[in-house]
């Protein structure tokens, strides 16, 4: 045997652990390294919608270990198969909205733009929209090319995006499944204030049932049959008090007597009875901007349902009374006042989408005390002495020649 193919066999033979690691050194030094890519994904990424029934998707980004502070998120969804009934922007790691969330039914279209000041790192939701079935059939709601992940690095770098698209049936509804319905939340696609959760179905004395009221959206009822006690109350009428903010999912399974248990059945509840958080008014004035005017600048967050609509206020005080006069008019940051004199009480309120207000107020900048009248009140208190001296003195003296 030739002396190098001999030299060879005792090198690979004898030092196993040096070939593999001169393997991966050559491994990675051969190919191009990737740059990291944030993931913009939906949750859940598939399910199964009975016709004419809805489901809360969310929107969501993973940042894979950088920090961002600004999103651009754009859908598209089958228009002849799904419609999007709400868009929420709750719990949002967004917090600047430069545009409101906005979905075109008839293009298949949503949109998220927002930014975050103070950066974000980790896994976090965009937004999430309300996917109803229309027509039977299956489609995939994806990201557009025109989606932007921008980096919190002080110059807007774009960063690479890995988008990941969703697949959704909309499937036939099997027959002889209870009916849900809630006096207290009767349109699941909108937010309440109310925390107590009443939910009925037509109940069928022969069956058995079993039932969860979870946040978990993909949680199911057991195959136990329950029985409701304390607050709650059989007969198809179930009572839940005293619920914290957020999402709640209902679902219910029915077992006839001699079949099987039947499909889930289930019923989303909303749930936001806080207020937005306090927040500030600023007075600001640009020339480059408004024609130089002055301009109002605010922003409320809510973290459940997000803010709806602000309403803004600019009153005076009525004379001689504590009324103030004013009207209120529906508005958004940035707001040009109408009193560029600043001599009014500006007060603005944010309404989230289950109709709480949080109001904010702004009293017009206090005037210096104008302390010349002081001096000029002195100044006239001194002439007047002097004159009632004089005259004094002068009537004094034509007593005094007359007494002579």
């Amino acid at each position: 045997m030739d002396n190098k193919i001999k030299k060879e066999q005792y090198f690979f033979t004898n030092y196993p652990a040096m070939f593999v690691f001169l393997f991966f050194a050559w491994f990675l030094f051969s190919f191009p390294a990737y740059s990291k890519a944030a993931t913009l994904y939906l949750l859940p990424a598939a399910a199964n919608l009975y016709l004419g029934d809805s489901a809360m998707v969310e929107v969501r980004l993973n940042s894979e270990g950088q920090e961002i502070n600004a999103v651009q998120a754009e859908l598209r969804f089958p228009a002849n198969t799904f419609e999007i009934v709400n868009l929420g922007k709750g719990n949002s790691i967004l917090t600047l909205w430069p545009q409101e969330p906005f979905f075109v039914n008839s293009s298949g279209k949503i949109s998220f733009v927002g930014g975050i000041p103070n950066g974000f790192k980790g896994d976090g939701l965009v937004g999430t929209f309300i996917l109803r079935g229309k027509n039977l059939g299956e489609g995939a709601i994806t990201f557009s090319d025109n989606c932007q992940v921008l980096l919190n690095d002080g110059k807007g770098t774009s960063t690479e995006i890995v988008n990941l698209e969703g697949v959704y049936r909309v499937i036939e509804k099997p027959v002889n499944l209870p009916q849900i319905s809630s006096f207290t939340h009767p349109d699941q696609s909108r937010w309440f204030k109310t925390s107590t959760f009443h939910v009925h179905w037509d109940f069928n004395k022969e069956a058995e049932y079993s039932f969860l009221l979870s946040q978990d959206s993909m949680a199911e009822p057991d195959e136990t049959a329950d029985r409701p006690a304390g607050e709650l109350e059989w007969m198809g009428d179930l009572e839940y008090p005293n619920l914290k903010d957020g999402i709640y999912y209902f679902s219910l399974k029915q077992k006839l007597p001699g079949e099987n248990w039947q499909e889930k059945v289930g019923y989303r509840l909303m749930v936001d009875a806080t207020p937005p958080e306090p927040f500030d008014l600023q007075i600001g004035r640009e020339p480059s901007v408004f024609e130089g005017k002055y301009f109002l600048s605010f922003n409320a967050i809510d973290r459940s349902s997000g803010v709806d609509n602000y309403e803004i206020f600019e009153g005076r005080k009525k004379l001689f009374s504590k009324e103030i006069i004013g009207e209120w008019r529906k508005g958004k940051s940035p707001y040009v006042l109408e009193d560029q004199e600043l001599k009014s009480i500006i007060r603005v309120k944010a309404v989230d989408k289950a109709g709480n207000e949080r109001l904010a107020e702004l009293l017009p900048p206090a005037k210096p005390f104008p302390y010349w009248i002081i001096l000029v009140l002195f100044i006239g208190l001194i002439m007047v002495f002097f004159i009632v001296r004089k005259i004094k003195y002068q009537k004094s003296k034509i007593k005094n020649t007359n007494q002579k």
